[in-house]
């Protein structure tokens, strides 16, 4: 018997803790330099470092925020996500994280020790169905689902 296409649309995560981490450590490092008296070139070229890096990945959320849906497609022995293919043997756990108002699924490649950003999303409506879809695939296709935390690469 033939899975169906199921085809539902999917929107990556928000990002809202990372977001808010970044403007914080940004908004320190801008207060502290105001503040300084001294100085030290090392702390100040490190400090300048530390608050590039902490303002890309805050623009990095900001624009993955604002990206729109796409379409997640499930097929007999891979799933369609953001245009790539990715087969059953692919995919060693399929994560699910419930501990925010709308649950992040994450697709684990066989050989990862975390989730890939590129593999990590939201569905937009219907996400208990969704769920449920992604769920019964993976028990068709052999690949063990996990309802726990998982962490995902900027």
């Amino acid at each position: 018997m033939e899975l169906q296409p199921f085809k539902h649309t999917v929107r990556n995560p928000s990002g809202m803790k990372n977001i808010f981490a970044m403007t914080v450590l940004c908004s320190l490092f801008l207060i502290s330099e105001l503040r300084a008296n001294e100085d030290n070139t090392v702390l100040h070229v490190l400090g300048i470092v530390f608050f590039c890096l902490c303002a890309g990945v805050l623009l990095w959320s900001l624009f993955r925020a604002m990206k729109k849906p796409i379409d997640l497609s499930l097929q007999d022995d891979a799933i369609l996500l953001n245009g790539r293919a990715i087969t059953a043997e692919q995919i060693e756990v399929i994560m699910i994280r419930r501990d925010s108002v709308h649950p992040i699924i994450g697709i684990k490649p066989r050989g990862a020790r975390i989730v890939p950003i590129r593999m990590c999303f939201r569905y937009v409506d219907k996400e208990e169905r969704g769920i449920a879809d992604i769920a019964e695939w993976a028990g068709k296709n052999n690949v063990k689902v996990d309802y726990s935390f998982f962490f995902r690469w900027i």
